[in-house]
């Protein structure tokens, strides 16, 4: 899939994951990097790439359209970025001439099955709910 029908400038995006990825793996992780295919470490460097290209302010349609990535990937490795890392600079080391750093709000995770936590899981279904607080919220100010 990734070695056919491909233009050159899909063949210098997945050169450049490629390159993400070897640069991400370290000492320890060699037994990892010896179970994957080719295709798997250009698939995470994509992904790396795609950290960095975020964590580097650019837009959605500009990562999307460079990268010719569906907007589904798009938000999983933002929402891993906004879930699951504290800063998205820890993501990437970025340098320090670098002044723009997104802010992200760092969230405690909820107690598995508590209402907090399935109201995050399902908000179509605590929608009401969360509408009521809110105007609870307002009335209160």
């Amino acid at each position: 899939m990734y070695d056919t029908n491909m233009n050159a400038t899909q063949v210098k995006i997945n050169q450049l994951a490629h390159q993400a990825y070897a640069q991400a793996i370290t000492n320890n992780n060699q037994q990892l990097a010896s179970l994957l295919t080719r295709k798997e470490k250009i698939i995470l460097g994509r992904r790396i790439l795609i950290a960095q290209a975020i964590i580097a302010g650019k837009t959605r349609s500009e990562i999307t359209a460079l990268m010719q990535i569906s907007p589904n990937t798009f938000a999983q490795v933002k929402h891993w970025l906004e879930d699951e890392l504290r800063e998205y600079s820890s993501a990437h080391h970025l340098p320090a001439d670098t002044t723009t750093t997104p802010e992200v709000k760092s969230k405690q995770p909820a107690q598995a099955f508590s209402y907090q936590h399935m109201k995050q899981r399902y908000p179509g279904h605590f929608l009401l709910f969360s509408l009521t607080e809110e105007l609870f919220k307002l009335a209160k100010k």
